[in-house]
């Protein structure tokens, strides 16, 4: 026995494997860096030398092992603690793992009087699932009350900011004492020349802005108006900075003027382009990653090197982009019916498009939005690279539908070409607004964002409750101008529950009832007494005499 426990002895890397191995993931940070300080080195296990070696270790380090036997267990013990602590909280072990690796002094909390308060508070105020989300993006949020947050909460509410939007984006900032909040707003506001209407939208743009101090805040704002050659407090500064990327200021200010300035110099020759660049966050990659990337796409798609910095002066975000990842995107765009010479054109005439993943569910339905419902042909669509850019939820769909609107055209028609992509590619959506709008139409067509959102609900439903196809829709097109709360949602609920007490009927062969029959028609056709089913004021009722049917 004692040879054995000599042999454990003279084997410390052996121990440190042995004890952390019995860690939980929690803890296991306990012997990070805590290994034992061998007094000699790997070359003296030869011979005499590591005898001595031995020797030294016995000697000098007696009770070296129990003290590390005794501080592991006792890390074991606080762990376990911890973590069940955490699960009576109602906080998943997942969770509990990822904010005990980040944030491990809440291993040393006193469990009684500082962790387990702290998770009630929160719990009571939040909720364990709204908890657990928080609890991800900012580990340290037990270091405050519930209380101590929402003062940030009430103030940021007070001046017009939406203090919920930020709470959702960044958590830490609630986390932050009220003073140092305020400092920033107010900094920010200065620097800017904001006025108390463009403050609560900067806030809610660059709400990473709040979690710095109002120094380094200065120095990013700083950085932007150099590189702007403006002045900081000027309107076009301001522009610029409220449409700039959300990550600008999680740059280091110094680092974010080296790379915005590489950019100028490298692709336009100084030429000023720094708005562009900070707009599509170019300075996101380091110059070493431009010019080897930028290198690639020029031998990858055949550029010149006039076209090479005309594309990147135009198009920025293509830089972040792997090379490999824009030729992956390319041959999709192959696999859809284009030809190679098209996919590349598409590339060359605008390169964000090669950004886009043609395979994903969206942009697949994009496409086929694009070809089945304004009948663009692949030709077509190459020669209009912006349109597969377009976004589908918030342009191509609802625009397209207003158009056919607008012109009082028939809705199993195609809406036309005729000035189309121009306006739905490029213009905003005020002047969209002011080209189509017929407000001396009865009833008024007004296109505004309540106008998208019932399209983009409309939508949603035909495809994701009702499982049409594109194809389906499009050849029954009457379905996305047909009211949804009103007529569609009800008459389709109405058709599935007479699917499920009729076997020999399917709810799908009877699509044109829900946009073309009235009210009173669709009644008298389904309406069945025997079945015990009525459709009455647009509104699903299940009789309850038929649990009586025999």
């Amino acid at each position: 026995m004692q040879q054995l426990g000599a042999l454990w002895c003279s084997m410390p890397s052996l121990q440190h494997r042995h004890l952390q191995a019995k860690l939980p993931d929690a803890s296991a940070w306990v012997l990070r860096g805590a290994q034992v300080k061998r007094p000699y080195q790997q070359s003296h296990l030869q011979g005499q030398g590591w005898r001595n070696s031995q020797l030294v270790w016995h000697q000098s380090q007696p009770g070296r092992l129990k003290m590390l036997a005794a501080a592991t267990s006792q890390a074991i013990a606080n762990a376990e603690a911890a973590r069940a602590e955490f699960w009576e909280a109602g906080i998943p072990d997942e969770v509990t793992t990822k904010v005990l690796n980040q944030y491990h002094h809440y291993l040393r909390w006193d469990i009684d009087t500082k962790l387990r308060p702290a998770l009630q508070l929160w719990v009571k105020e939040l909720g364990s699932h709204e908890l657990s989300a928080r609890l991800l993006k900012h580990p340290k949020l037990l270091l405050r009350t519930p209380e101590e947050c929402s003062d940030v909460y009430l103030w940021l509410a007070s001046v017009g900011i939406d203090a919920e939007q930020i709470q959702k984006r960044m958590p830490r900032v609630m986390a932050r004492p009220l003073t140092q909040v305020q400092s920033i707003v107010r900094a920010i506001q200065q620097g800017l020349q904001l006025t108390d209407e463009q403050l609560p939208k900067f806030c809610e743009q660059h709400t990473a802005s709040l979690i710095y101090s109002p120094e380094r805040v200065g120095q990013t704002l700083q950085a932007v108006a150099d590189l702007l050659a403006v002045p900081a407090a000027s309107e076009e500064m301001r522009q610029v900075v409220m449409v700039c990327e959300r990550s600008l200021f999680n740059l280091d200010p110094a680092v974010l003027h080296r790379r915005v300035s590489f950019f100028c110099e490298e692709f336009t020759g100084g030429q000023g382009t720094a708005k562009v660049a900070l707009k599509q966050y170019v300075y996101c990659i380091s110059a070493r990653v431009m010019r080897a990337r930028a290198a690639e796409l020029k031998e990858m798609l055949g550029w010149t090197q006039d076209e090479l910095s005309r594309n990147v002066q135009t198009h920025p975000k293509i830089l972040t982009r792997h090379p490999s990842t824009i030729l992956s995107n390319v041959l999709k765009l192959q696999t859809h019916g284009f030809t190679s010479a098209q996919a590349l054109h598409i590339v060359a005439s605008f390169p964000s498009v090669a950004g886009y993943d043609w395979n994903s569910p969206l942009n697949i339905e994009k496409l086929q939005y694009l070809q089945l419902f304004l009948q663009l042909s692949l030709e077509e669509l190459a020669s209009r690279p912006r349109l597969l850019a377009a976004s589908f939820h918030l342009k191509l769909g609802p625009r397209s539908e207003f158009i056919c609107r607008s012109r009082g055209s028939d809705p199993d028609m195609p809406a036309g070409l005729s000035g189309f992509p121009s306006y739905i590619q490029v213009c905003s959506d005020a002047d969209f607004a002011a080209r189509f709008n017929h407000v001396s139409a009865s009833p008024p067509l007004v296109y505004d964002e309540a106008f998208k959102q019932h399209w983009h609900q409309r939508w949603t439903f035909l495809r994701n409750k009702m499982g049409l196809s594109v194809a389906d829709i499009s050849a029954r097109r009457l379905l996305l101008f047909t009211s949804l709360p009103n007529t569609l949602a009800p008459r389709w609920h109405f058709l599935k529950r007479f699917e499920s007490a009729q076997a020999d009927f399917n709810a799908t062969d009877h699509l044109a009832a829900l946009a073309t029959l009235s009210d009173e028609h669709f009644a008298r056709e389904y309406n069945m007494a025997s079945v015990c089913f009525t459709y009455d004021k647009r509104i699903v009722q299940y009789l309850p005499n038929a649990l009586q049917k025999v």
